[in-house]
């Protein structure tokens, strides 16, 4: 492979180097794992990211997933991803499908998207990276909102494929180049990349937007079509941004706890229509998972269910999550995926190490709480029922979230002693049956926050606090 150019590129370089500000995607002594199919969209990437590397300031390393689909062709692109990568002198890390490939009813194409992402994960927590980088770019973005409007999706699949998702976890640096820049950028380089053949298979949806669809759109009715449809996103993103905000918000007043399980219909039938949608579709991904297929039909179940006559009823839901009215409350229980619904006031205990960032989740309570560090401390720290300010530098030792323990104490915001968490959770009135699941967020030495109930005056962010971690139920 050809040296890169000391000055070929620029303008692409240019443009990415531009996206990765605008977004924040990147800061300086940060690790990027860079997704690499061995594609002139994931060469292109890799080679950017490494030619911008000093000036940025982070560290690469590299992750290429054999799916293993293609007869030889799967083996030919690991072995061309290892000789690029040797090339650039950056580490890769690589994986493959496992034996099992029980698909669970997802088609191919979300079957595989599945286990590529759950590996990048893996290898990013494996090569102690921040973040994960994928090269994604306009042609991709115009795809896929095609593609959410043709299944009929609502504003969050009109948004496309957002350039920093899970909270800045996996960034997409190409987003705001076309195929075409791409693809000269690599001619400029010399550098070279693999054809994918299934990407010329038209028995695949997306195949058929990219080759027949998107080209007759652009003839007969707009040339700049992808332009629109990139537009199109960009100004639903935001929109959807500020309803998501709005609808976590009327969420945290109808949730008086850590758990969105139990809901008040009266409460529900107050909220406008749109906002009501958009919590219900909230609850049922933090049981049933952020990727799960909730779509209006099971929103609009639940809604009917909430209106329904009667004192009581049910609906089965993606994720083997369950909705039940019971004498006016809405009450959603998890079938924590394959392992099935955890009995109703089983005790339960759980423990789970805190990923900085990164997301810890509590399958059978159907929780999901995101944790990162701020770049600066935030002008009103305030803790809510759903979202809590910790200072870093007070932390003693590991975070975990977990169940409660015996001889739990905590220190009360503004209070200088410390109390047993039990009485905590007596005189919170939470029923006995319920306590067990009270997740609590703990370093070596006590409890620094129960979600919807308190933090903990040894971590309260102050003045002169300098690192300041944010954890917040999604």
């Amino acid at each position: 492979m050809r040296r890169l150019s000391a000055d070929g590129g620029a303008g692409m370089l240019a443009k990415v180097r531009k996206t990765i500000g605008a977004f924040r995607m990147l800061g300086p002594g940060e690790r990027v794992l860079v997704g690499v199919s061995g594609g002139a969209d994931s060469v292109a990437l890799l080679a950017a990211l490494h030619r911008l590397a000093p000036a940025l300031g982070v560290t690469l390393s590299a992750a290429h997933f054999n799916h293993g689909t293609r007869a030889g062709e799967s083996d030919r692109d690991e072995s061309f991803v290892r000789r690029l990568c040797g090339s650039l002198g950056i580490g890769l890390l690589t994986g493959s499908m496992a034996t099992d490939k029980r698909r669970a009813g997802l088609s191919l194409e979300d079957f595989l998207r599945r286990k590529r992402y759950a590996f990048f994960e893996s290898a990013r927590r494996q090569a102690g990276a921040d973040r994960i980088a994928l090269g994604h770019h306009r042609g991709d973005q115009a795809e896929t909102v095609l593609l959410h409007l043709i299944r009929g999706s609502g504003l969050s699949g009109l948004a496309g494929i957002p350039p920093v998702r899970d909270g800045g976890r996996i960034i997409r640096p190409l987003i705001n180049c076309s195929p075409g820049e791409i693809i000269a950028y690599c001619r400029r380089e010399g550098l070279s990349f693999v054809t994918d053949s299934s990407n010329a298979d038209e028995r695949f949806l997306r195949n058929r937007i990219r080759r027949v669809l998107l080209p007759d759109l652009e003839r007969r009715f707009n040339p700049a079509i992808v332009d629109s449809l990139c537009r199109l996103a960009d100004v639903v993103r935001q929109e959807d941004d500020y309803m998501r905000e709005e609808a976590r918000a009327a969420l945290e007043t109808l949730a008086s706890g850590p758990s969105t399980s139990v809901i008040p219909i009266d409460k529900l039938d107050a909220l406008h229509p749109a906002i009501k949608r958009r919590i219900i579709r909230e609850i049922v991904r933090g049981f049933a998972g952020p990727d799960a297929a909730v779509g209006l039909d099971h929103v609009q179940a639940v809604l009917e269910l909430a209106a329904g006559e009667g004192p009581s009823g049910t609906r089965d839901l993606p994720g083997g999550t369950r909705a039940r009215r019971v004498y006016g409350r809405l009450e959603f229980q998890s079938g924590a995926g394959r392992g099935g619904t955890a009995r109703e006031g089983a005790p339960l205990t759980f423990c789970q190490a805190v990923p900085i960032p990164g997301t810890v989740g509590v399958e059978m309570l159907g929780l999901r709480v995101r944790f990162r560090e701020l770049r600066r401390p935030p002008s009103r720290p305030e803790t809510t029922p759903r979202r809590a300010y910790l200072d870093l530098e007070r932390i003693d030792g590991p975070l975990v979230l977990r169940s409660p323990r015996p001889g739990d104490r905590i220190q009360p915001l503004g209070m200088k002693g410390t109390r047993k968490l039990s009485r905590l959770l007596i005189d919170e009135k939470v029923p006995r049956d319920r306590r067990s699941r009270i997740p609590v967020l703990a370093d070596d030495l006590s409890v620094l926050w129960v979600p919807g109930l308190r933090l903990s005056e040894r971590a309260r962010v102050t003045g002169g606090t300098r690192r300041v971690l944010k954890a917040e139920i999604i």
